[in-house]
C-alpha cells in the first residue's frame, strides 16, 4: 500500500534513506559523506505536513519497504523561459532485500497521479550516472533524459 509518509514513518524511511546514502557514498565520495548524521535523519521530518513538499511510503504487511522525498517546485518566468511548475522527486529507495519487486513502481505511479490531480504535468529528478540500477527502473517508469550535467574536475 502507498500512502503519505507521517512523523511515525520517519524511523523506518531512514533505514531505507542509509542504505541509499551509502550507495552514493561509494559511487561518488568525492561529493558524499559517509554515515548517516543527524541532520540527514532529522531533515525527512521537514516533509511531514509541509505545504511544498511530502513523502511517501509503501508498506507491506506493516513494514516500510520503499519510500519517496517530493517537492512542490515553482520556477517564476524569465525572459528565456516561461514559468515552470512540476514535480521533482527528490530522494527515492526501496530496501535493499525487497528491490525488484514493484515497489518503486507503486511510488512513481502515485507521484503521477498526485501530479495530475493537482494540474501539474512534469515531475522531474536527477540521478548520477554511476547509478545504473536507477536508470534502468526511470526508464522503466516511462522517465526520459532531457537534460545533462558536466563536470570537469581537477584531482
Amino acid at each position: 500500500m502507498v500512502r503519505f509518509g507521517v512523523l511515525k514513518d520517519v524511523e523506518s524511511v531512514n533505514i531505507i534513506r542509509k542504505e541509499v546514502n551509502d550507495l552514493h557514498v561509494h559511487g561518488k565520495p568525492d561529493v558524499f559523506k559517509p554515515g548517516f548524521s543527524e541532520d540527514m535523519k532529522e531533515y525527512l521530518k521537514n516533509y511531514a505536513n509541509a505545504r511544498d513538499k511530502f513523502f511517501l511510503v509503501c508498506e507491506v504487511n506493516g513494514v516500510v519497504c520503499a519510500y519517496a522525498m517530493v517537492n512542490y517546485v515553482v520556477k517564476p518566468e524569465t525572459p528565456y523561459r516561461f514559468e515552470l511548475k512540476f514535480l521533482e522527486i527528490q530522494e527515492i529507495g526501496t530496501l535493499k532485500a525487497m528491490q525488484g519487486n514493484g515497489y518503486g513502481k507503486k511510488l512513481v505511479e502515485k507521484i503521477k497521479e498526485i501530479a495530475v490531480q493537482y494540474g501539474i504535468n512534469r515531475i522531474e529528478l536527477n540521478m548520477w550516472t554511476f547509478n545504473d540500477d536507477a536508470l534502468k527502473f526511470y526508464d522503466s517508469v516511462g522517465f526520459k533524459t532531457y537534460r545533462r550535467y558536466l563536470e570537469w574536475f581537477n584531482d
